[in-house]
């Protein structure tokens, strides 16, 4: 009997690739958060460029430009160099005791303000006080105020004229006349608007000169029926004195409305003296001339007489404005008193608004025009 015999059929066997899982670690979700946040770190730190950090340090010019504001300020006050050392990296200065330190900082502040700067701190130390200075953040300078007794503030008396009240009574007069601080108001004679005033200044304490007009010599003019002119009669002269007061009769005194040609003249200024003289009243020579005699005239014949220093308002500009109320500070603290004259002008009432609190922190007293006579 045959054995059958199994046939095994030659099959090609299949190669199968070995399948890995990868499985992460099963690890609590606390930690894979705290590596994601490493991961992100990474990335930020050495994938993503770098951003260059501000510098924190300023120009020299920026840094000089700060400081000599500080200077400029600490003059206005009267405080120079000879007041100001430096020391351990502070600026010492030297302040006398009744040192108006709030208007110094009032107007420091403003003045740093112009050049993109400021007060950054300021405080009390058992040494004095501390004011750092800087832009931003990044101080510039610390200065240390220290009250000496052998420092003391200058002091100056200052007496402001302003002229050409009479041709209206508007918003821009009455804030002139409602003003605190003492103004000698000037009012020209015979114009639509001097008696009104005359009346209003009067209600409001203001000290009032007559602006007297008075012939130029080579601006044009116009005789009103008040012009005093060279070579007129004296009868003339002296009538048309008396109906100016008798028009502005809480006027004190005169000063001249132009006038370079009628001041120069010697004869026509000994009427007007007399005249004065006889009426009790004062003289202030407006200083149009150089020529002028009518300050030595006024004192020959002892009538109280005084001189404008300078016009505040040649030029209708608050720049200029502020440089020539800068100028009469100092002739005040350097002579005592100082006469100066202004103008009904928007401009000027700016500039007095904004300066008359400065000034009077650095020792100007403001007083009406008969306080500072000779």
């Amino acid at each position: 009997m045959k054995r059958k015999t199994r046939q095994i059929k030659d099959k090609k066997s299949k190669f199968k690739t070995p399948h890995f899982e990868f499985r992460w670690p099963a690890l609590p979700t606390k930690f894979w958060i705290l590596i994601g946040l490493a991961i992100v770190l990474l990335v930020v730190n050495f994938l993503i460029p770098v951003a260059r950090k501000p510098s924190t340090r300023l120009k020299r010019a920026t840094v000089v430009e700060v400081s000599e504001t500080v200077r400029d300020v600490l003059g206005k006050f009267d405080i120079f160099d000879d007041k100001i050392t430096k020391a351990e990296g502070l600026t010492k200065i030297l302040i006398p005791n009744d040192f108006a330190f709030f208007g110094f900082y009032d107007v420091l502040r403003s003045e740093l303000k112009n050049v993109g700067a400021s007060i950054i701190d300021c405080r009390k130390t058992a040494d004095g006080t501390v004011m750092s200075i800087g832009k931003g953040k990044i101080v510039i300078e610390d200065l240390l105020f220290v009250s000496s007794r052998r420092v003391t503030m200058t002091q100056g008396n200052a007496a402001i004229i302003i002229d050409d009240f009479g041709y209206a009574f508007n918003s821009l007069a009455r804030s002139f006349l409602t003003m605190q601080t003492p103004l000698t108001i000037s009012i020209i004679p015979g114009l639509a608007h001097s008696q009104r005033v005359a009346e209003i200044a009067g209600l409001h304490g203001k000290e009032v000169l007559v602006h007297m007009p008075m012939e130029p010599e080579r601006e044009k003019y116009s005789d009103e029926g008040f012009t005093l002119i060279t070579g007129q009669d004296p009868g003339k002269v002296s009538l048309r004195l008396r109906q100016a007061f008798a028009q502005i009769p809480m006027a004190v005194g005169l000063n001249n409305h132009q006038g370079s040609k009628a001041t120069a003249d010697r004869e026509l200024m000994r009427v007007v003296m007399q005249s004065l003289q006889g009426m009790n009243k004062f003289f202030v020579d407006s200083r149009t001339s150089q020529a002028s005699v009518a300050y030595e005239t006024a004192r020959s014949y002892r009538v109280p007489a005084g001189q404008n220093r300078l016009f505040l308002d040649a030029e209708d500009d608050k720049g200029f404005i502020r440089k020539q109320l800068a100028q009469m500070s100092r002739i005040a603290k350097e002579q005592g008193s100082v006469i100066a004259i202004g103008h009904v002008r928007k401009k000027t009432l700016d500039v007095l608004q904004e300066m008359i609190p400065q000034l009077k922190s650095s020792g100007i007293t403001f007083v009406y025009v008969s306080d500072v006579l000779d």
